[in-house]
């Protein structure tokens, strides 16, 4: 994308916003697992598939087994929610969360689901009540994913540009980390613009 249609303040603006929702999601995770959370600060990119790839395989070892979760947002302005841990942290959040020692699979698999459902909905739901639109929520999907292939050759297709929000989410003290990625494309990174400006006209009026 060119830098005339994305601007550096644009990013700026997107930065702050991505930090204040991230911000209440940590609150609200904390409050989950009774402990101290942080949440890094966001990495915002504009890529084109090719891009996200590599910068998948970078974030993401290739030795990793993880728990996927994808979750669709759209509306006004619309995207993709990610949001992998691997099998250890999954399995110390399925032990916290239902007070066994070894959690089942479904235990596991259940409490990570809990756990980016309050996730996805406060960092999207925030972000886009700072942008002033509403956002609807579609069903989530979890697999289990061996390496860093997190997006299929078919997913591909839906992509062109992209722009990449990142960020780690660590609780150390339950050993519990995970990373989050957010990817909005072609269409929505217009309107996602168009909503900015009008941000920024409310912040410079």
């Amino acid at each position: 994308m060119e830098s005339t249609e994305f601007s550096s303040d644009h990013l700026d603006v997107l930065r702050e916003l991505m930090n204040i929702a991230m911000g209440n999601a940590t609150a609200s995770i904390a409050d989950l697992l009774q402990a101290f959370g942080t949440m890094h600060i966001p990495h915002i990119s504009i890529s084109d598939m090719d891009g996200l790839k590599s910068y998948i395989e970078e974030a993401v070892p290739s030795d990793q087994h993880s728990y996927v979760t994808k979750q669709l947002f759209g509306g006004v302005f619309g995207g993709e929610f990610v949001f992998v841990m691997t099998n250890e942290s999954a399995a110390n959040l399925g032990h916290y969360l239902y007070d066994v020692d070894v959690p089942s699979d479904a235990d596991i698999l259940d409490a990570v689901i809990e756990l980016t459902n309050i996730l996805s909905s406060t960092i999207i739901s925030r972000l886009t009540e700072e942008l002033n639109t509403k956002v609807q929520f579609f069903p989530p999907s979890t697999e289990i994913i061996s390496g860093n292939n997190l997006i299929s050759q078919e997913e591909t297709l839906n992509y062109h540009r992209i722009i990449i929000v990142s960020t780690v989410m660590e609780f150390q003290s339950h050993k519990i980390s995970g990373q989050i990625f957010i990817l909005t494309k072609d269409g929505m990174i217009q309107r996602l613009r168009e909503l900015i400006d009008q941000k920024l006209e409310e912040l410079y009026a």
